[in-house]
């Protein structure tokens, strides 16, 4: 029996709202069962997080290239702003998704989100925010994981993000690190995990995405940076066939 994933998404552009859903369908299997709902709608029953998450077996929250917790920003901006909103507006969901120990994957600025939850600190870090694809190499911990296990112990993934976790959060473990990410893979318990990097993206598309994203400095081009990561993009198939399944 297919597994039901609610992937909750952060993103305004209609455009990159089907791009995101595209990705998830594809790199999720055949097992999964894939549904979308906005974190910026604010009609859903946020406070009501029983109502949103009934019938499913796990949960991903995607990623932003709109707005950060952060991202360099004076505090009145919009950008930043939203992304206070987003916080507020999911806090009792991720409270219910631990609570209840539900199947959960949390995607850049989901990663970001649940680690500013779990008491740790999300900066807009020089030495860490990124573009392109950059190296991921397993902790000792990450190697006997069960979703890393089958993983090499390095390999590539595509990364675009200006705010970083800098402050590990309570009763996370590292699971993979890089030499300009320091969190790159974070698990929770038994059945939450979050990761820096975009295991939902295809390299040729995300070149487009960096670029109109703004994170790449002025005349670096998208193709320069990029390189293909098989191995990355299994990791949202693996996550529904062994967290998912498991519970």
């Amino acid at each position: 029996m297919k597994k039901r994933v609610l992937v909750i998404q952060s993103r305004e552009n209609p455009a990159m709202v089907e791009i995101e859903q595209n990705g998830y369908r594809r790199v999720a299997g055949d097992g999964a069962d894939v549904h979308f709902l906005s974190a910026l709608d604010p009609k859903l029953s946020w406070e009501t997080p029983d109502a949103i998450l009934k019938g499913f077996d796990a949960v991903i929250f995607g990623g932003s290239g709109e707005f950060d917790l952060h991202g360099g920003r004076l505090g009145n901006d919009p950008a930043r702003l939203m992304a206070t909103i987003i916080l507020s507006r999911l806090r009792a969901l991720i409270t219910e998704v631990f609570a209840s120990e539900m199947p959960a994957l949390g995607i850049c600025f989901g990663h970001q989100l649940i680690a500013q939850m779990r008491g740790g600190c999300v900066m807009n870090d020089s030495g860490q925010k990124k573009a392109g694809s950059y190296e991921v190499n397993l902790t000792s911990e990450g190697k006997c994981d069960p979703l890393f296990e089958s993983m090499p112990h390095s390999f590539v993934a595509q990364y675009g993000h200006r705010d970083s976790v800098t402050e590990l959060p309570d009763g996370a473990v590292v699971l993979a690190s890089g030499p300009s990410c320091r969190f790159s893979a974070l698990r929770y318990g038994n059945s939450a995990y979050t990761f820096q990097f975009h295991p939902e993206v295809e390299p040729y598309e995300f070149a487009g995405r960096l670029k109109t994203a703004g994170y790449l400095p002025e005349g670096v081009a998208p193709e320069s940076v990029i390189r293909d990561s098989p191995e990355a993009s299994r990791l949202v198939r693996l996550f529904v066939e062994k967290i998912a399944s498991a519970n």
